[in-house]
């Protein structure tokens, strides 16, 4: 069963700021007009060092936000992988991803429950919002995992994370038989995401199963802010990665992963796809480009934005192969020298930014070689990385103003 309560909507900021890391702990405000420095703060090293983790919203709060349970071997990671940070304007403040697990019993096993939380920014700066999960497992005697049942809320709180009010509860689900031991492996569980991990006007749950070789997805929900209540949509497709919206969530920018496992990386067609109600539209497809079937290379959308009036999308085309690296056949593939030297001349102009009209008919209208796409600057204007600075690009591809800020790659620079 999916409910939904009422909250107060918190406004929303538009202004274009622009925040890049820069190492070894330091992240820098910059005027994007004048290149002027505006503030500098120290920060953890971890920040500069896995950038990936790191959400900024428009009012300058951060939240680094690690993946639970990676092993990290060295360095600032291993001591704080499994701590949140949390920068609210004013003050840092850490918190741990996990709580303690509980055991108990349940119709004569026994059961451990372990729990979880997820964060999320706020676009307005003015709360936070937290997914607590719960996975009740019934173990064996030798602790094989034989059951779960999992239940999530949503809440919104305090910046303190304080005051807690329930926006949504999805659960609990009944049991499910772990027919592998692990249950991760093969029942599912609630994902969730917001644009820029922050939320604004809605955020989206898909049911999906992790799985041991490759994830599958069962169903996608959009609850969205009406007033003062936030409403579920289901979606009549589930959504597997997604990386852009529209304000409410009726624009999904969807990306398809390739279906390799078990070491192979180009077992299926990589793809993006534009999902607005029952409307699906490709605007990648990685065979029907490339036509490389017989290698075990994959060219896939790593990242996307769209334009603020929804008429433009850009994203940054990426590879899983360097173009002096070995690049070995597919499980099935046969040599062909042709395919192989496309290949390589189309890795060596990696990473590209490529910019999207869209409308009844999508098309291409430019493809700006060895840059990552940061954001959008304007309407007509994107930001990239490219050669180590920043600058700015029309949607036809023409380069109109360098900027003298440096950055290490495209992850490190924040524009919202």
């Amino acid at each position: 069963m999916i409910a939904a309560l009422a909250i107060v909507s918190a406004p929303a900021q538009s202004a274009r700021r622009l925040w890049v890391l820069q190492e070894p702990d330091q992240i820098i405000e910059y005027d994007l007009v004048s290149s002027a420095v505006v503030r500098s703060q120290t920060i953890p090293r971890r920040l500069v060092e896995h950038p990936e983790y790191l959400s900024i919203n428009a009012a300058g709060q951060m939240l680094f936000l690690p993946p639970q349970g990676a092993q990290w071997a060295a360095g600032e990671m291993a001591t704080a992988a499994d701590r949140a940070w949390f920068w609210n304007g004013r003050q840092a403040t850490e918190w741990p991803l996990a709580s303690p697990p509980r055991t108990g019993m349940s119709a004569g096993n026994p059961t451990v429950t372990a729990s979880s939380r997820q964060w999320f920014l706020s676009v307005g700066g003015d709360s936070l919002f937290r997914v607590e999960t719960s996975f009740e497992k019934i173990l064996d005697n030798s602790g094989i995992e034989r059951s779960v049942r999992s239940s999530e809320r949503v809440l919104r709180t305090s910046l303190s994370g304080d005051h807690p009010e329930s926006l949504a509860t999805i659960g609990p689900s009944g049991w499910c038989e772990c027919t592998t031991g692990v249950c991760s492996e093969s029942c599912p569980e609630w994902s969730f995401w917001a644009p820029n991990r922050s939320v604004d006007d809605f955020f989206l749950a898909t049911r999906m199963t992790p799985g041991q070789i490759e994830s599958t997805y069962q169903e996608s929900v959009v609850y969205q802010r009406s007033r003062s209540r936030w409403t579920p949509k289901r979606l009549p497709q589930p959504i597997a990665v997604p990386l852009a919206a529209s304000e409410r969530g009726d624009i999904l920018i969807e990306a398809v992963p390739d279906a390799g496992c078990c070491a192979w990386e180009n077992e299926s067609s990589d793809q993006l796809l534009l999902r607005q109600g029952r409307r699906s539209v490709v605007l990648y497809d990685e065979a029907r480009r490339y036509d490389n079937r017989n290698y075990d290379v994959s060219f896939y959308v790593s990242d996307a934005r769209l334009s603020v009036g929804h008429t433009l999308l850009a994203y940054t085309l990426v590879s899983t192969a360097r173009a002096d690296g070995e690049i070995r056949l597919s499980s099935d593939g046969k040599e062909n020298a042709e395919e192989l030297a496309r290949i390589r001349r189309t890795i060596a102009n990696l990473p590209t930014v490529e910019i999207v009209q869209l409308g009844a008919t999508p098309r291409t209208t430019a493809a700006i070689a060895h840059a990552g796409l940061v954001g959008w600057a304007g309407e007509r204007e994107i930001l990239v990385a490219q050669d180590g600075t920043l600058a700015l690009y029309d949607p036809q591809g023409v380069r109109r103003r360098d900027t003298a800020i440096h950055v290490r790659s495209a992850a490190h620079a924040f524009l919202r």
